[in-house]
């Protein structure tokens, strides 16, 4: 056992978000205590996301601020976990000289264990290998999550598609599935423990189970998941277009705890860029697919992801994707610019777009999305939704929580509710990232 205390820094999706819980609570075995700055902290760790140009240049700096306590504090131990570790491997240690530890996407757990190392013995330590079976993955979620009544649940990670432009095939591997039954066994005692919903988080969360050769999917996933004693709501994060199915479609509709939203990330309006970037469908047939989700499961909440700026990418191109987006009108998109990732063969394609037409471009996307989104919002103004309460704002004097198609409803405080409970409010205003309402 260590006495001491740690500091996690998370950059990132919400794999990374729910890898930082597991850190935590590996952390907090050995006895130590979490808190709230690296200047307090005996332990630092980065955790990094390396899917975005900017994203890679925020752990950099965070890690650059870290060398002057590293001075002051030479017993501090720094680590770099997630995917900047797995890229960067042992090049990290040799560029930062105050860095202890570089831990890979693939061998988090074994973080106790390099803590001891680098502690005990004063060694800089890199692991960053792949496994065939990631003992991470088999952790289960820790109970002190990111919300008492609200958990991730990760059933899957890596990734097989290889699009032209996505670093994660490099930085998590492969798909890897969980065996279903040890992913129910786990939902249930976090339903026991309280927990009212779970989100299952998975790269790809249509193809799990294809790894395993069993029959497993994740529509009998969904099935085996639907009536756990005590939970309320399923979500899940992120699909793929070409996964995609109707039976999935249908499970929406049919299991009374699979909530009405989903993650469907587009990318592009233009088959010419969807070609080049790998992703396996045509404008044409996501839109089917869009029409199957809404034909079953009227209301249903479609987000997506938008990438402007791809090489190559023309101002007709680009005028696809606002075409795209007036036809389908999402609920709501992360857009993003394209970003030159190491690896992927979309870095080094000619006719790379500037970026101040990248700029440009995603400005027009945010303006148009923004007056739909806006516009979806006002629309719901009168009308009443169950939504689960998440947690208290004390300083505004308002508890929030989510309507089951993912909206943020904010409400004045009431002494009749507590977290955790499923109530019904009216909404009376409709904001452009959230609602406000009053409760039923």
């Amino acid at each position: 056992m260590f006495n001491g205390t740690y500091y996690i820094e998370t950059y990132g999706c919400q794999m990374n978000e729910h890898d930082s819980e597991k850190m935590a609570a590996m952390l907090e075995d050995l006895g130590m205590a979490q808190v709230w700055s690296a200047e307090d902290a005996d332990v630092v760790v980065i955790n990094t996301c390396s899917i975005r140009e900017k994203a890679e240049h925020k752990v950099y700096s965070a890690l650059g601020k870290l060398k002057h306590l590293k001075r002051k504090n030479p017993g501090m131990v720094i680590a770099v976990a997630g995917c900047v570790a797995q890229q960067g491997k042992s090049g990290l240690l040799a560029k930062i000289r105050h860095l202890d530890a570089v831990v890979g996407t693939h061998r988090i757990g074994e973080l106790p264990e390099i803590v001891r190392r680098v502690q005990q013995r004063g060694e800089r330590i890199e692991a960053s290998d792949f496994s065939p079976d990631v003992a991470s993955l088999h952790i289960p979620a820790p109970r002190k999550g990111r919300s008492p009544v609200c958990s991730y649940v990760t059933i899957m990670q890596g990734c097989s598609n290889f699009c032209s432009y996505c670093v994660v095939p490099y930085t998590r591997g492969p798909e890897q599935s969980r065996p279903l039954q040890e992913v129910v066994v786990e939902v249930e005692a976090l339903a026991n423990s309280g927990v009212r919903e779970v989100t299952l988080l998975g790269q790809n969360v249509n193809a799990y189970g294809k790894d395993l050769g069993d029959g497993t999917s994740f529509v009998r996933l969904l099935d085996e998941l639907d009536g756990v004693p005590g939970l309320s709501r399923i979500r899940f994060t992120t699909s793929h277009p070409k996964d995609f199915s109707e039976a999935l479609a249908e499970r929406m509709a049919s299991l009374g705890s699979v909530c009405e939203h989903i993650h469907l990330p587009l990318q592009s309006g233009s088959d010419r860029v969807l070609l080049a970037m790998g992703r396996g469908y045509t404008r044409a047939r996501y839109i089917e697919k869009i029409e199957t989700l809404r034909r079953k499961v009227p209301g249903a909440a479609i987000t997506a992801d938008i990438i402007v700026g791809f090489p190559g990418e023309t101002e007709e191109d680009f005028n696809q994707t606002m075409l795209a987006l007036e036809e389908i009108r999402f609920d709501q998109i992360f857009s993003f610019k394209f970003s030159q990732r190491p690896g992927t063969r979309a870095r080094n394609l000619p006719d790379q777009v500037p970026d101040e037409e990248k700029s440009a471009r995603l400005a027009k996307v945010h303006e148009l999305q923004d007056r739909i989104t806006l516009e979806y919002h006002r629309d719901a103004e009168g009308s009443v939704y169950e939504i689960l309460i998440e947690g208290i704002k004390h300083e505004s004097g308002q508890v929030f929580g989510r309507t089951r198609t993912n909206k943020i409803v904010n409400v004045s405080l009431s002494d009749s509710v507590r977290t955790g409970d499923l109530t019904r409010v009216k909404i009376t205003k409709g904001l452009k990232h959230s609602l406000f309402g009053e409760f039923v």
